[in-house]
């Protein structure tokens, strides 16, 4: 049964305006000003994402955007969290929430309100069915209730029931941090760097040259945190290396997986942790099924069931091969990666120093973070590999019809016989450049009369 002591203890604006919200003062992340330009119009705003990445924080944070900027009177501003250990789970418990507050605290059990009504529901994923309440009173109020909810689950966000509020929904997925926005939360004063395009390379790279000259070093250092442990907002409050590897390691893959078990049925537990962490050990890697099935002897179904758990869960991505064809191109090799490399560092208990001593090991992983940064400026649909029996090129962009081919060598010495994938690409198909991301390196060479942009991975993810 509902109480309305409850609902005030997570609601304590509702005692007056003299409340404040304490996440106010948090640093906000990018997509709280697309969320804030989107409180106006009527669709239900539906935030996804990964544990911890600073959904239940960005809601605080229009929270308090709508009581003191916009002056909502307090009790038109309602926040519920739902949590799967101490509530029930059935659609009938929401509908009772809401039906509550409507009728207790606005008084409007006929849902005729004269003023919008938001209402903020966090982990909902932990309902049954939420999207067809949701829809029940979004229908009935004409209207006046603005509901923004989030979730870490996008199967149970998603799926048949999502069709229900087809028309009526909108659909933002929040990443790790970027690099930008880490450095913005450590507060670190370093110049400024325009966001650019990587196929203008050829226009900006002068000023790319004069901002590695001066900021290099301190951009280097605040990346190795970054990749390391530094894409999760609350690790900045942890000052030992070893309690941000614990917290990533505890507090998000291990939920994330216990998560998986419960929600859906997972039997042998053991057994799929260990294929979690077969993936996350090999990021930036080719993979098939079939040889992961024979080395931890379970059978391929199961895997493709556990792979699609671990997709839907935002903890692995997939990158297809480059294919005329979108059908063949799924049936085609595939490379492993995650949208979170600090999975990958917290689980071998990296270190900043690992990036030097394990080099091999961080090759692959600073492969993986450029492909989180390049998802996050042109999209996965753009982005693909491109391989010919053992010669490969790391990644294969397209925009507008132009093509852009980048090879990940983390290295102090890079052999241009290395490059030759890369040189033989562009030249086969008249790509105007191609780009090398090095460990430190900034230079533009002419390789058999082709242009080579040879950027530091801290620059390209300073820039995108």
């Amino acid at each position: 049964m509902v109480k309305r002591q409850d609902l005030e203890i997570k609601n304590p604006w509702w005692r007056g305006n003299e409340f404040v919200v304490p996440e106010r003062n948090l640093p906000k992340r990018d997509m709280y000003f697309v969320l804030e330009k989107n409180l106006t119009h009527s669709l239900i705003l539906n935030i996804v994402g990964l544990r911890r990445v600073g959904k239940s924080t960005i809601q605080k944070q229009l929270i308090n955007h709508l009581l003191v900027q916009k002056k909502v009177a307090p009790n038109n501003v309602f926040y519920f969290l739902f949590d799967y250990s101490s509530q029930i789970q059935k659609a009938e418990f929401l509908d009772e929430v809401l039906s509550f507050y409507f009728k207790e605290i606005i008084d409007k059990p006929s849902l005729d309100f004269d003023n919008i009504v938001y209402v903020f529901l966090d982990e909902i994923q932990y309902i049954e069915n939420w999207q067809s309440i949701l829809k029940k009173y979004y229908d009935l109020s004409n209207k006046k209730i603005k509901f923004i909810v989030t979730g870490s689950q996008s199967i149970l966000l998603k799926g048949k029931n999502h069709e229900s509020l087809a028309g009526r929904v909108f659909d933002y997925y929040l990443p790790p941090l970027s690099f930008r926005e880490f450095i913005k939360i450590r507060e670190e004063k370093i110049d400024n760097l325009e966001e650019y395009d990587l196929f203008e390379i050829p226009k900006v790279f002068g000023k790319l040259t004069q901002f590695d000259i001066y900021n290099a070093k301190k951009i280097n250092e605040l990346s190795r945190e970054y990749i390391i442990s530094g894409q999760f907002p609350e690790t900045k409050n942890l000052e030992l290396p070893e309690q941000r590897c614990e917290y990533i390691a505890e507090s998000v893959i291990g939920k994330i997986q216990d998560d998986c078990i419960r929600i859906f049925n997972v039997e042998k537990r053991d057994e799929f942790k260990l294929f979690t962490r077969q993936l996350l050990n090999n990021v930036s890697s080719l993979f098939e099924l079939t040889n992961i099935s024979r080395e931890i002897e379970a059978s391929k179904k199961t895997l493709e069931n556990y792979l699609e758990y671990l997709k839907e869960s935002y903890v692995i991505e997939v990158l297809y091969r480059n294919h005329k064809s979108l059908i063949k191109r799924g049936r085609t090799l595939k490379k492993i990666y995650t949208p979170c490399i600090n999975f990958t560092c917290a689980l071998n208990h990296y270190t900043e120093r690992s990036i030097d001593e394990v080099p091999q090991a961080f090759g692959k992983i600073i492969e993986n973070i450029i492909y989180n940064t390049l998802v996050l400026k042109y999209g996965k649909d753009n982005i693909s590999f491109w391989r010919n029996k053992d010669k490969e090129i790391d990644f294969l962009l397209e925009k507008n019809k132009r093509k852009l081919a980048i090879e990940v060598k983390f290295s102090n010495n890079i052999n241009l016989k290395e490059l030759t994938p890369l040189i033989n690409y562009i030249k086969k198909k008249d790509v105007e450049y191609g780009v090398v991301v090095t460990k430190n390196e900034i230079s533009r060479k002419e390789v058999h009369g082709r242009t080579i942009y040879f950027i530091p991975y801290y620059l390209i993810l300073m820039m995108i």
